[in-house]
């Protein structure tokens, strides 16, 4: 998509609004110890690939006690292959949490997802990828009606929009910034159900830019780096770990499950290199022998890709200099700011939880609500690995450190 909005934030009116907003470390660091959520917020309606309807939902994070308002809007994209996912996922929970307590408003959002199972699987993942994109089109419009004609009830600045997410997610804001109409593959069929309406769609909203400011992608790709032209502009944010054996760094095919081969992609490299070439802005941050999602297995991943992501994006949204390597997130430090001392919650198995305390050796003890114990793991540092054999469901969480122990809540989904 050609962008014009990279002009308007520019301008004379977004500077004097954002760098009024820009003190005491806002948009940057931890300024608000708690945030406020607004969850299933409808944005839109589309037919599913299976001829069903979906009420298009988003969950909404702000932070508690602001009183700001022009506040930046990120939008966050979950993961999943396009056949799973969820805008209450882990992976992308406490990113929303995170920005929202430095200033953001941020919306998580459910898009569509589901492909028939049948081969070849070109066609149908990459009509998956062009729902996905109306979707996060029609939210982006959602926002900036609900400005327009609502008395914008978040409170947003309308011409500060920013999207981004992880996996799935990395795909839909590459591909949302970068691939335009007239970039639509010949093998890919725009007549399937729920296609209507072109790269913009017919999701909700018509009648507003969906133009964004930015976008940050992590281990995400491009169905063609060469869709990125001339024309484009939007800066990117990018990460990946260079032992991603999921969606690859370089370019090749995306292999589903590791059997099913469905189509060539561009991982982040070739991005990184197109880019260079075109002289577009922008960051990459590679993890060193990161798999997929690097920041899922690792704290202090996280805490890099957290701080890189607002080095970025208040690099246009408060006029700093572009920062694009590590920076200490200062004020409030986040282990303070778990409710209840172990997050995210809810959970994954074999994901990585953050504990308040920090441990030297403890042992956790997972119970379920019969009262057995399903399954132990170590507690080391501030962190403490779900067990990968761990079942959906509620569980109790007994971590036991010498001669005290707590108790926690979990959900695991």
């Amino acid at each position: 998509m050609k962008k014009t909005l990279l002009l308007l934030f520019v301008s004379l009116i977004i500077s004097e609004i954002s760098s009024s907003q820009c003190t005491e470390g806002r948009y940057r660091n931890f300024i608000f110890s708690d945030f406020n959520l607004t969850a299933d917020i409808q944005y839109g309606t589309n037919l599913n690939e299976d001829g069903s309807s979906e009420n298009l939902l988003m969950d909404i994070y702000e932070p508690a006690g602001d009183t700001e308002i022009n506040r930046p809007l990120v939008i966050v994209c979950h993961g999943g292959y396009f056949l799973g996912g969820d805008k209450a996922a882990v992976d992308v929970v406490q990113m929303c949490e995170d920005l929202s307590k430095m200033g953001y408003v941020v919306a998580s959002i459910n898009y569509r997802i589901g492909i028939p199972i049948s081969i070849p699987l070109q066609v149908p993942y990459g009509q998956a990828v062009v729902r996905a994109v109306q979707d996060l089109r029609a939210a982006i419009r959602w926002f900036r009606k609900d400005a327009a004609e609502n008395g914008n009830e978040y409170n947003i600045d309308a011409n500060q929009i920013y999207v981004g997410g992880d996996s799935a997610g990395g795909f839909m804001a590459l591909h949302h910034a970068y691939m335009d109409e007239s970039d639509l593959p010949t093998w890919l069929d725009m007549t399937g159900t729920g296609m209507a309406g072109g790269m913009e769609g017919e999701s909700g909203n018509p009648g507003y830019s969906s133009d964004v400011n930015a976008i940050f992608s992590v281990s995400g790709a491009l169905g063609d780096v060469n869709w990125i032209d001339e024309t484009d502009t939007t800066p990117a944010c990018l990460f990946h770990g260079d032992n991603d054996q999921t969606i690859t760094i370089d370019s090749g095919m995306f292999v589903l499950f590791s059997i099913l081969d469905v189509t060539e992609i561009d991982g982040s490299n070739p991005i990184d290199a197109r880019m260079n070439e075109l002289g577009i802005t922008h960051c990459y941050h590679i993890t060193q022998d990161g798999g997929h999602v690097p920041y899922l297995e690792s704290v202090a991943v996280f805490d890099t890709t957290l701080s890189i992501i607002t080095n970025f994006l208040s690099h246009y949204i408060c006029g700093v200099e572009l920062d694009c390597e590590y920076r200490l997130v200062t004020a409030v430090e986040k282990s303070e700011l778990a409710k209840d001392g172990v997050f995210p919650n809810p959970c994954a198995a074999g994901s990585l939880l953050r504990t308040k305390n920090p441990y030297q050796k403890a042992i956790a003890h997972w119970i379920d609500l019969q009262g057995r114990t399903v399954a132990t793991s170590n507690a080391q540092g501030n962190s403490i690995r779900v067990p990968s054999s761990m079942l959906p469901g509620i569980y109790f969480l007994k971590i036991e450190a010498d001669l005290e122990s707590e108790v926690h809540r979990i959900v695991v989904e």
